[in-house]
């Protein structure tokens, strides 16, 4: 069996006082390797600590490169893996010579010893026995300068049997700006290749990718591959748009991952196909059945792959039965509602969403005590009650009852039976009635409750301040309960407000009674202005729709990202959003200082807006990832985001999804809005 289980990755980031500083350097290292770990993209393991995959620094010295790589080489060799490195910053390559050079913090061109010597290091790395072969990047002036020389390394320890790829972002006499390289190589890993195979690779038709997008510099690379026991390819980066007919096989990452340690620790030196399909899975499986003399470990590692495998192979059939089932009915939405109606977590989905949820759902969401197939007959009765019309239970059910889940599967059925009415029940709770400070009143409606229009009731702020709106909001909640029959529950809110609040204020942590609001509530922020008829919002709000049925019919969604020097031209800005060149959704890459004028600005023009709180680290990448990573589970997703924020899980949190503030206006909000927009409704003319 072929395949590394495991692929490691160092990322440096070196600022050089003689050489100015780069400013978006730390953002370029950090984006590239949030990249080459995701698992669906570059799938490298991730270090954090002292001795970390990611380097960044202005206080580096060559030795802490040396010491970083090294290590990076000795955990790859302990694992038999590839190691991705990534350099980033300065480089320099001496008069009359060609190797590059790499700079750190005291590095000056008029001394090598200063720098780090990259081709020699690149070469050193590739050499070392054990590693499964060396990719390289290389994003600092006179980048091509790094490709080691091929009779050098025929000469190594290795008499050359190895691999090397390097991937360059200028000329040997050519400067690099603005970490082009690494940009566009991040947003390339990130949108695939179309037309490609199932991986990235340094090859020709990246490079000429990378070289449409970058301007004014010369993208190069280097192959060497002389190693003849290799026999799977030197893959940068999975790719996101693999052309028809190029699948993965029937394994996903969760379940290679769980196959990939149980047969290391039964048999040390196995490796896997890169591509498992079922009939790799039979002979593993009959292979493990069988007890063998030369079994020198725990035999529970035996079980252990037989116990996997049977479940891969199980899960298979299951997709195939879905497949075959739900033909006309399976796409991407509605498996992702069924991912957040049987209650898996985002992280299940991936790059096969079928594939990959069944197999979360088998391998990953299973609690002690349960049924092996009880969180995988929560997924298939979702996917049976979205479905509902093609009248595919009694085929699903007849799954569940070879699995012995027969009782989990019905009860997920009746539970999802309830739930669409609890998601249609909401309180609507605007302070819309101030123009700078706090409301004096609030309104609400109970919208989903049986009557039409909604029932609406006004209630008074004791105070005119955020104490009083909260305990208003709590005399909402509780008008709004106290009209409901027993057993339903109110568990949506959706809190409208201006501008002016919403820049200053989190709706969710109103105290309204012994709890804050989004203890128990889902709550989804509003702006207030698309229910007020002197903003003209018949026609903002019918551009809103406009925009959404636009996004929904694109596909993959997309967020329009403005940052500091957009915002630091209001006119200019002004003169875009009046003509309609922001047309989707819109995030603000940091905390503006004039977060209001900025909110009042953008509002009318986008449905969905969102900004991170004012501590959270702007200009890091990780905003766009994270909003990138949880789209489909918002807006609904920033109320459990919100809470995990409260707790101890935030402790020594980087960044998360509560980081993000969001002001969210769907379709379902547009039609609430209609009876409020100044629109003039024709009579029938009259007959002559």
């Amino acid at each position: 069996m072929t395949g590394t289980s495991r692929r490691h990755v160092l990322v440096v980031g070196a600022q050089c006082a003689a050489m100015g500083s780069l400013t978006r350097l730390e953002e370029a290292a950090e984006s590239l390797h949030a990249v080459l770990t995701d698992p669906a993209l570059g799938a490298c393991s991730a270090r954090p600590g002292h001795s970390g995959s990611l380097l960044v620094g202005a206080e580096l010295e060559p030795e802490d490169v040396r010491r970083a790589v090294q290590e990076a080489v000795r955990r790859a060799k302990a694992d038999q893996a590839v190691l991705v490195v990534a350099l980033l910053g300065h480089g320099f390559t001496p008069p009359q010579r060609t190797e590059l050079y790499y700079m750190v913090a005291r590095s000056t061109t008029a001394s090598t010893m200063s720098a780090v010597n990259v081709r020699n290091m690149l070469a050193e790395a590739a050499d070392e026995p054990g590693v499964e072969g060396v990719i390289a990047l290389v994003d600092t002036c006179h980048a091509s300068g790094a490709a080691p020389d091929a009779g050098g390394i025929a000469g190594g320890v290795r008499a050359g049997r190895t691999r090397l790829s390097v991937l360059t972002a200028s000329a040997a006499d050519q400067a690099a700006r603005d970490m082009r390289l690494t940009f566009a190589l991040v947003d390339v890993l990130r949108e695939g290749l179309g037309g490609a195979d199932t991986s990235v690779y340094v090859d020709e038709q990246l490079t000429e990718v990378l070289r449409d997008r970058i301007a004014g510099q010369v993208v190069g690379r280097f192959a060497y591959d002389n190693d003849p026991f290799a026999l799977d390819g030197l893959w940068l980066a999975h790719n996101t748009r693999c052309s028809p007919g190029a699948g993965d096989g029937v394994v996903g990452p969760v379940g290679r991952q769980d196959l990939v340690e149980a047969v290391s620790m039964w048999r040390s030196g196995t490796r896997l196909p890169a591509r498992l399909t079922l009939a790799d899975l039979g002979p593993l499986h009959r292979f493990a059945g069988e007890q063998r003399a030369d079994d020198t470990v725990d035999p529970w590692w035996r079980d252990r792959v037989v116990e996997v495998v049977a479940t891969l192979q199980e899960c298979a059939r299951a997709v195939s039965l879905l497949n075959r089932v739900l033909t006309d009915h399976l796409a991407s939405d509605l498996l992702r509602e069924a991912r957040r109606l049987s209650g898996l977590p985002h992280e299940a989905e991936g790059r096969e969403l079928l594939r990959d949820l069944v197999e979360y759902a088998a391998l990953r969401s299973t609690r002690p005590g349960d049924p092996h197939w009880r969180a995988l007959a929560r997924l298939v009765a979702a996917l049976a009650h979205l479905s509902a019309d093609a009248g595919p239970v009694p085929q699903l059910r007849d799954w569940a009852r070879r699995h012995g889940v027969v009782t989990a599967f019905n009860d997920a059925l009746k539970e999802y039976a309830r739930q669409p009415r609890r998601g249609r029940l909401r309180l609507v709770v605007s302070l819309a009635g101030t123009l700078t400070g706090w409301p004096e009143e609030v309104d609400a409606w109970l919208v989903g409750g049986g009557e039409e229009p909604p029932a609406h009731q006004r209630f008074r702020c004791e105070t005119v301040d955020r104490a009083g709106a909260g305990r208003a909001i709590g005399a909402a909640l509780a008008w709004s309960r106290g009209r409901l029959p027993v057993p339903e529950e109110l568990v949506h809110v959706d809190v409208a407000a201006p501008a002016h609040l919403l820049a200053r204020w989190q709706p969710e942590e109103a105290k309204v009674g012994r709890h804050l609001l989004g203890v128990h509530n889902t709550v989804v922020v509003r702006w207030s202005g698309r229910m007020d008829p002197a903003e003209e919002n018949a026609e903002i709000n019918d551009a809103a729709r406009k925009i959404l049925r636009d996004m929904r019919s694109g596909g993959a969604p997309a967020v329009e990202w403005i940052d500091a020097g957009v915002l630091g031209d209001r006119q200019t800005l002004e003169q875009s959003l009046t003509t309609g060149q922001y047309d989707t959704a819109v995030g603000i890459d940091h905390h503006p200082e004039t977060l209001q004028d900025v909110l009042e600005q953008l509002l009318p023009y986008a449905p969905i807006l969102l900004w991170p709180r004012p501590e959270a680290r702007p200009g890091d990448g990780r905003l766009r990832t994270l909003v990138r990573e949880h789209w489909h589970d918002l807006p609904d997703g920033l109320a459990d985001a919100y809470r995990r924020r409260w707790s101890r899980e935030h402790e020594g949190c980087a960044a998360c999804l509560g980081d993000v503030r969001a002001v969210w206006h769907d379709e379902a909000w547009l039609e609430f809005c209609r009876p409020f927009e100044n629109r003039v409704v024709a009579g029938p003319e009259e007959e002559l």
